[in-house]
């Protein structure tokens, strides 16, 4: 893939090590549409704003307790935010 034209991505076992989850949690989040990743012959493959998207699930998850539900209506809150902050701008 170029660089130049392509996100940095991160594979799963990369991500894995990184957050020190079980790969089935990862699977579990997208499953919950929490995250998005790029599937390139069946491996799954992660941006930098999943990497950014991942960590505040678990800060929401592991710190707040927030159940996936709560983080999928906080994570669209979160977006709507920054809508509004781009609109002001």
């Amino acid at each position: 893939m170029d660089t130049d034209v392509v996100d940095q991505l991160y594979a799963i076992t990369a991500v894995v090590a990184q957050f020190d989850v079980p790969s089935e949690t990862l699977v579990r989040y997208e499953r919950a549409g929490l995250l998005r990743p790029r599937l390139v012959n069946d491996v799954r493959f992660y941006s930098e704003a999943d990497i950014e998207r991942l960590s505040t699930i678990r800060r929401l998850t592991d710190i707040c307790g927030i159940n996936l539900a709560g983080v999928d209506v906080v994570l669209r809150l979160l977006e709507e935010i920054r809508t509004l902050q781009r609109q002001l701008e």
